[in-house]
């Protein structure tokens, strides 16, 4: 194999593919990029036990000149290394026999040893299916206001990833661990009749949080047991979680008791200072005792710390006062996903949750189950 490349791209794509690689992988074929070159194009595939993911340069994107075809499988450790400190705008890559590739510039050269190419599995990569155009700022963004919700150890192997819904032109994003509820809806801008129902692993969404930035094309290709998300020119296959995700509409309040409208960033100032651990690592559990013209908050953290203070910045709606707790970390990171929006807080007793709205935007809804002191 010998070609020649503009090293931005090369490095690019490198490290993207790089980023699902498995360091404690059982297969040490896994450990490497998976590089073709062909007539007219540069294949580029990585793999886990999970997820493949898949680039294509050429010479339109890329200035891509093949003189040999060929296949290698390399690890990509000190090819990365090499490419981010080079000055050169581009490389030679050339193979010696079956076990050396060398990265040529001008004024230098670099050698690596490559694996047993044949040791890497054949992947198919599916782009039929139900096919779904979505803004990849606001997937991105629903994936951050979301993913705190999954727990990837539950033993409920279906709560270890998210809902993925679309029924009446709506897709909805769903996530659990059962002591907290993120919904997300998205109204689809392109009419569609499918019904979706998926489960989409966590470690996938994690994945896919990295490689989402900057690109300007979308879609996830839904197929039997299978998701492709393309971004891009890449695409980033995964298994999906068998299995029929619990119906967690009923976690959400109709009816309130209190409501309370007030700032998202001001009550998270608040809320941080009472964010204590113990010695163990156990988060602080903090006591909200509402009232009409004040909330006193205090925590308690295993007798050795204790602090209070008095919240007075928020609208009240309501005729009763409520003395409730909660995981501090929990209220933290679900009102921490509003950013600086005016919210609304609303609780019925102190043994329900608190549903936690935008008080303009109400894509978006978190639920927080109340806990014991």
């Amino acid at each position: 194999m010998k070609l020649s490349i503009n090293k931005d791209f090369l490095l690019d794509e490198l490290s993207r593919a790089s980023k699902i690689i498995e360091v404690k992988s059982f297969n040490p074929a896994l450990l490497g990029i998976y590089i073709e070159a062909s007539f007219d194009k540069l294949t580029i595939i990585s793999a886990n036990t999970l997820t493949s993911f898949k680039s294509e340069l050429n010479n339109e994107n890329s200035d891509l000149i093949i003189e040999q075809p060929g296949r290698i499988l390399v690890k990509p450790k000190f090819i990365l290394e090499l490419l981010r400190k080079l000055d050169s705008d581009f490389v030679t890559l050339s193979t010696f026999g079956e076990n050396e590739l060398e990265i040529i510039t001008e004024k230098s050269s670099l050698k690596v040893s490559i694996l047993n190419v044949e040791d890497f599995p054949l992947l198919g990569f599916i782009e039929k299916g139900v096919e779904l155009s979505i803004n990849p700022y606001e997937f991105k963004s629903t994936l951050n206001q979301t993913i705190n919700s999954i727990n990837m150890y539950n033993q409920k192997v279906v709560l270890a990833g998210m809902n993925l819904k679309i029924k009446d032109n709506k897709i909805s994003f769903i996530t659990t661990d059962l002591f907290r509820v993120s919904l997300k809806e998205i109204v689809l801008n392109d009419n569609t009749n499918e019904e979706v129902d998926i489960i989409i692993p966590y470690k996938t969404l994690t994945e896919l949080s990295k490689l989402i930035d900057n690109v300007k094309d979308f879609k996830i290709i839904i197929h039997d047991g299978n998701a492709t998300f393309k971004l891009d020119n890449d695409l980033l296959q995964s298994v999906l979680i068998e299995g029929r995700y619990p119906n967690v509409y009923s976690a959400f309040p109709m009816t309130h008791e209190i409501k309370l409208e007030l700032n998202a960033k001001s009550i998270l100032k608040v809320l941080n200072r009472f964010e204590l651990t113990t010695e163990s690592n156990i988060t602080s559990v903090v006591n909200l005792e509402i009232k009409q013209s004040e909330i006193i908050l205090k925590t308690n953290v295993a007798e050795a710390a204790k602090y209070e203070e008095k919240f007075t910045d928020y609208k009240y709606e309501g005729n009763v006062n409520l003395n409730i707790n909660f995981n501090t970390k929990y209220l933290i990171e679900a009102i921490r996903t509003f950013d600086d929006q005016l919210i609304n807080l609303t609780f019925n007793s102190q043994n329900k949750p608190v549903l936690i709205t935008g008080v303009q935007k109400r894509d978006l809804k978190q639920v927080v189950l109340p806990t014991y002191a």
